[in-house]
């Protein structure tokens, strides 16, 4: 008679049964470990794994092939209990659980098992959380967020964004009835997903080389976890508080304070963090003299920092002052986000403190922004700061002798605003900066106003553009030249202006092009 798996299985259904009994009981959903062998035994069956099948006396002994790393062998003898495999792994290996899934899957869903196998973990999360602790409601907390944390920074951010996705969904289940505490536990849930999610969130936003595509789905979804917590900690801060909740309170304030001072990297995302829990839950002005208290005697770099930010909400300049002598301007990236917050209150004095403090070290934090685009926003940001922080010009001149090329457009916009017209039309001149590269309104404010300054800067575009050899180029350059003879006639230098046009147009006989557009542009004064 021939025998098949489907036959096989049918034979032994009570055993294959008793096998899946074992399996369930021995292996528990909420153990990492444990649970990768069992998704990894039901991958093997879904893909196909197996390679062929041989049935040894009769109907009572099946030999499976499968590949895995290799080819293994697996022997099952149902009737008498016994199971063998080549890897040699303990009693139930990846590949036996594969096979008794394989058997089971004859006659049964595999996807119902796992799913009722996996209910066990929520039923026993939703049994914690009931204990209305925060003890319980971290432990079970942790564990739903722990995948999270193994997702290695080599692995795409659609797995990280997807398992997140997923923890959204188990966490449903667990969140309490009562509608006075569903807010608190959501809140202890997004901060226990940004911890789990903190490092790969780190590593593709702080030490990524460019802003891809993955960056972005990355930067999406931190943005969405911070907005869903900065919603929760505003709604909790308009309801009245249940005596019971003092506990979760207190507890949360640690996990906040945790949270933002072991993290690493991201400082302006972790300030915001901080800043919108403390803004929303916790206002009395004892709980943050006892926050900053603690703050100060913590010996983590980023302590000083978080202190500094209460000492800027309180408006106290002296004791922000002393934070900042003690803390250094080193960490230029950690200032900014306070000398945002400062500019923002209108404390000019905060933010002349914050501002002199770094001052001394932006160019070396500007050499290391690797993006031109960021080093072109960070000029300006900090050229506003400086300006907002009532910075003499001198100094804020400094700084844009540092930037380079990169500075140009902002360095400009500083001489334009003072008038110094031809200082910036030598500007544009030393860094070689094209004509299409200039604000045309720009340069019709300098020749309004200064034309003279701004006649070699033209002068130079024009020959530029009569080198390019093609009728476009010498219509070009002819605008040019009636912008610089509306300035000379502006100026009173009618004569310098037409010894000048009759030079360029003697030098350039032999371009017929070029010459009947000078004659159509009617250049002479």
């Amino acid at each position: 008679m021939h025998m098949s798996v489907e036959r096989f299985s049918y034979l032994h259904e009570h055993e294959i049964d008793d096998w899946m009994n074992r399996i369930k009981h021995s292996f528990r959903p909420d153990v990492q470990a444990e649970s990768e062998q069992i998704r990894k035994a039901v991958s093997l069956v879904r893909k196909g794994a197996f390679q062929g099948f041989r049935f040894l006396q009769g109907v009572t002994t099946l030999v499976a092939t499968l590949a895995d790393e290799g080819e293994q062998t697996v022997k099952l003898a149902p009737s008498v209990s016994f199971r063998d495999c080549t890897c040699g792994e303990g009693e139930w290996c990846v590949h036996k659980i594969a096979v008794v899934f394989q058997l089971y899957s004859q006659f049964h869903s595999l996807t119902e098992w796992l799913h009722d196998w996996q209910r066990r973990e929520t039923e026993q999360m939703a049994l914690t959380v009931s204990e209305r602790t925060p003890e319980a409601w971290n432990d079970v907390l942790y564990k739903l967020t722990k995948p999270l944390r193994e997702i290695g920074r080599g692995d795409n951010p659609n797995v990280f964004i997807h398992e997140s996705s997923l923890m959204d969904q188990k966490v449903i289940p667990l969140s309490p009835f009562e509608w006075e505490w569903k807010p608190l536990f959501e809140l202890f849930y997004r901060l226990h997903l940004l911890d789990a999610g903190w490092s790969f969130a780190h590593e593709h936003l702080e030490e990524a080389n460019h802003f891809t595509y993955r960056q972005w789905q990355v930067k999406m979804w931190l943005n969405e976890q911070i907005e869903k917590l900065r919603d929760i900690g505003k709604s909790l801060g308009k309801k009245p508080r249940l005596f019971e909740t003092d506990a979760f309170y207190t507890a949360l304030k640690s996990q906040v304070r945790e949270f933002a001072l072991r993290n690493e990297g991201l400082f302006e995302i972790r300030l915001e963090i901080y800043a919108s829990m403390w803004e929303f839950l916790y206002k009395d002005t004892a709980a943050q003299e006892k926050e900053l208290a603690r703050l100060l005697d913590d010996d983590s770099v980023d302590a000083s920092f978080f202190a500094a930010y209460f000492n800027l909400t309180k408006g106290d300049e002296e004791t922000l002052a002393k934070i900042a002598e003690r803390a250094g301007g080193e960490l230029v990236g950690h200032w900014l986000p306070l000398a945002d917050l400062a500019a923002e209150m209108e404390d000019a004095g905060s933010l002349a403190v914050i501002m002199d403090t770094i001052f001394p070290h932006i160019g070396a934090f500007f050499e290391r922004i690797s993006f031109s685009t960021d080093r072109y926003h960070f000029i300006r940001k900090i050229d506003g700061l400086l300006e907002e922080a009532d910075f003499p010009e001198k100094r804020r001149e400094e700084l844009f002798m540092i930037y380079g090329e990169d500075g140009v457009s902002a360095f400009g916009d500083f001489l334009i605003e003072r008038e110094r017209f031809a200082e910036w039309a030598a500007l544009m001149h030393r860094f070689n900066i094209p004509y299409d590269g200039l604000e045309p309104d720009t340069l019709k404010f300098v020749l309004a106003n200064d034309p003279a300054s701004v006649m070699p800067l033209l002068h130079t575009y024009a020959m530029r553009f009569i080198q390019e050899k093609n009728r476009h180029s010498y219509r070009r350059a002819v605008r040019l030249f009636k912008n610089m003879k509306a300035g000379a006639k502006k100026s009173g230098k009618v004569d310098f202006w037409n010894r000048y046009i009759d030079t360029v147009r003697e030098q350039y006989r032999r371009l017929r092009a070029l010459s009947e557009e000078m004659e159509k542009g009617n250049l002479n004064l």
